[in-house]
């Protein structure tokens, strides 16, 4: 049976779902999509001449910090009305989210043979991303969308497609730098034609805007851009910042020099992963799972290593469902309980679950990002026992 049609029930569900969470964001008052207010409104700005950086769009850092290319993509919805824009926006969040399931599990039947339930599994994939995605919704803003083209880059990486995997992770790159943590595998297993075709797909992104406003604006909107993305850095805490998270433990408060020391530590344990990977496949065992691994692990580490929102720890749904496809063909236990063990971590941070007064004492913990880690954990666990059951050579 085609994957689509076995995972119509999960899209039916997860479509009221959408929906009704729309009509209750209405009803409490609360459709507010303050991020989407900023691509919004800078977007305005841009069709009609006026500053795009520095300008306060909404609550507190309602500061745009993208590249300017991203904004031709939201300046359509200017020429709407701010709701009926942002309904259309949640809405298209909503066939993202289901889209991003989709791409995933493709990637998934790539790596293992006749995998049961997929509805299911997606159910339970969504259930445990339901707190941030109801955030991102309400938000309104563009991670889902982000996740759907890393994933899907993925997905075309270990089906040989190259080409097209660079063009989709240079247009995640461009929007989030931060995500070149991704390029630390394709460097150690020289994918040269993905990272040549990612570059370029960046470098067109970056001259549209030169293009498109001229060469002067062009370049002062890039020169912009890099000062909004460093003053974000510095005006924004994250309790689960990996550094913070350490830093319980250890007395060394935040600060550029510790952060910097972590990323080169966690490239370098990438990089020594990816490579004794490469040692076990000249010995002839399968690349297809450690590929793709490698690339769902860099994309679910980065939320630890940079200060952002909480709504970026979706990133890490690919090894959530990566941990439920082996928990629907094995009983494992251990793995079981850890792995529900970090979704109460991960899953559950919200007032409406936890009582105001208890979240605010927990997100000083770093639950979520603790959470992350002993998902990561988890994961990792699977792929040693999962490894070498690839459906593909």
């Amino acid at each position: 049976m085609p994957l689509l049609r076995r995972l119509r029930p999960f899209f039916i569900i997860a479509a009221l779902l959408v929906l009704a969470s729309l009509a209750l964001e209405h009803i409490n008052g609360r459709f507010w999509l303050n991020d989407f207010r900023v691509y919004y409104m800078a977007a305005d700005n841009m069709r009609h001449g006026l500053p795009v950086y520095g300008e306060v769009f909404g609550e507190d850092t309602g500061l745009y910090k993208y590249a300017p290319v991203v904004l031709y993509f939201f300046q359509p919805y200017t020429f709407l009305s701010f709701h009926l824009a942002g309904v259309l926006h949640f809405l298209l969040i909503g066939v993202l989210m289901m889209a991003c399931f989709a791409v995933i599990e493709r990637s998934l039947s790539h790596l293992i043979i006749d995998l049961p339930r997929p509805a299911l599994r997606a159910f339970l994939g969504l259930l445990c991303i339901a707190v941030l995605l109801v955030r991102e919704l309400h938000m309104g803003n563009i991670n889902m969308g982000l996740i759907l083209l890393a994933a899907l880059g993925v997905e075309r990486f270990i089906a040989n497609d190259r080409r097209t995997a660079g063009i989709l992770w240079g247009v995640v790159w461009l929007i989030k730098p931060y995500l070149l943590l991704m390029i630390v595998p394709l460097v150690i297993r020289r994918e040269w034609r993905v990272l040549r075709t990612g570059a370029i797909t960046m470098l067109v992104g970056l001259l549209v805007p030169l293009l498109l406003e001229g060469p002067s604006s062009g370049w002062e909107l890039t020169r912009e851009w890099g000062h909004s993305m460093l003053y974000h850095t510095q005006v924004m805490a994250s309790p689960d910042h990996l550094t913070a998270i350490l830093g319980k433990y250890t007395g060394v408060a935040p600060s550029p020099v510790p952060n910097a020391i972590v990323i080169a530590i966690v490239g370098l344990l990438l990089s020594v992963f990816t490579w004794r990977n490469t040692l076990r496949e000249k010995l002839g065992h399968g690349s297809t799972m450690a590929r793709s691994f490698e690339l769902w692990m860099a994309m679910a580490i980065v939320p630890l290593l940079v200060i952002t929102d909480q709504q970026h720890f979706m990133f890490s749904l690919p090894l959530i469902l990566y941990i439920l496809a082996y928990l629907f063909t094995r009983k494992d236990i251990p793995v079981l309980v850890f792995f529900l063990l970090s979704m109460i971590l991960y899953g559950t941070r919200s007032s409406d679950l936890w009582g105001r007064a208890l979240e605010n004492k927990m997100v000083g913990y770093g639950v979520l990002g603790s959470g992350n880690i002993l998902l990561m954990l988890v994961a990792w666990a699977v792929w040693r026992s999962w490894r070498w059951h690839t459906a593909k050579p």
